[in-house]
């Protein structure tokens, strides 16, 4: 049937074609095939008829409605009352429940927090949602886990000196910059889980340029650090909605507004540093900023773990895409 074929909907029937779109998420034709036979991989499996009537459509209106379904994921409009399709599972539905929960919830509470912070970075405890933060630290709700094995860390080769493995541990107190996990002065240890993450993490603009790069080993396991980390795909109903609310509204992973050493977007991650701290973490884990797929963790008392260099410091050429394009013309011409 074509779109001109379509009766025209009632007001009513109209407001019942919504509820029952909203529930299609796929259909047949989404669904892999194997020798022919549909795989039914995407959504829970049921039929246009049974789902008009757990919506307790009226009889008398289920083939106007029908007539104006599609598939979301296909494009599909050819349905009847026997066409397969695919709704949310009930987990999928816990799960955008949980969502609904996080923006109605906390959507406000986290640009208020955020604002305080900006103009008034101290008083961070007087906000509801810097209570909040505190007191699921406190009641160790949010995500723990311990780290061992091989890191990174870079830094960027700003003179002649020949760097050693010495100088590729933290900075001593009173040198750092304020970070993102640390206090202006405050010696904590970066690292990255992945070479080319830390190189891109000293990388501050698209210029092309050296750096050191160190390979470490943690040899005794660093028990009891934060984990910040999110992945998209593994959402579940049990999932913290405190971290769901900072994951939403980039709150851990945020730096547009940081310019020089004005570095508002950085107060709210270290005053979850503090009461990380402050409860007796080691360490927070968190998602890159420069790559998704790959993570970086702080250490608090670097000093107090079992962590060796391997090996002595090698620079690391990082170029910029028009310079690597322009070398690699440079060379075919050669």
């Amino acid at each position: 049937m074509d779109e001109f074929d379509k009766p025209e909907l009632t007001a009513k029937e109209e407001k019942y074609r919504k509820r029952v779109q909203s529930e299609i998420e796929n259909c047949l034709y989404c669904q892999p095939y194997d020798e022919g036979e549909a795989v039914w991989i995407l959504g829970e499996r049921t039929d246009i008829e049974d789902l008009l009537y757990n919506l307790n459509i009226p009889d008398k209106h289920w083939d106007n409605v029908i007539s104006h379904l599609h598939c979301p994921y296909c494009g599909n409009e050819s349905f009847d009352r026997y066409s397969e399709i695919g709704v949310k599972t009930k987990f999928d539905k816990e799960v955008d429940k949980h969502m609904d929960e996080v923006y109605g919830l906390y959507g406000s509470e986290v640009r208020a927090f955020e604002d305080l912070l900006e103009s008034f970075p101290l008083l961070a405890y007087s906000n509801k949602f810097g209570k909040r933060i505190h007191k699921e630290l406190k009641e160790g709700k949010l995500p723990k886990i311990a780290i061992k094995g091989d890191f990174y860390r870079a830094r960027r080769v700003k003179s002649s000196e020949v760097l050693t493995k010495d100088g590729m541990y933290n900075p001593p107190t009173g040198k750092p910059q304020e970070g993102r996990f640390n206090h202006a002065g405050q010696s904590h240890l970066y690292l990255s889980n992945d070479k080319a993450t830390a190189i891109k993490e000293v990388i501050t603009n698209e210029l092309s340029l050296l750096v050191w790069c160190q390979k470490f080993e943690i040899r005794k396991e660093v028990k009891n650090v934060l984990d910040l980390t999110f992945d998209w795909m593994n959402i579940t109903p049990s999932t913290s909605t405190l971290l769901l609310s900072l994951k939403v509204f980039n709150s851990i992973g945020r730096a547009d507004r940081n310019k020089g050493l004005w570095r508002p977007d950085y107060y709210l991650t270290r005053f979850i540093m503090d009461c990380a701290k402050g409860q007796g973490y080691n360490g927070i884990k968190y998602n890159s900023t420069k790559e998704t797929n790959e993570y970086d963790v702080v250490l608090f008392y670097p000093d107090k773990l079992d962590i060796i260099a391997i090996g002595d410091p090698h620079i690391e050429i990082f170029m910029n895409k028009d310079d690597k394009d322009e070398f690699k013309a440079n060379i075919i011409d050669f």
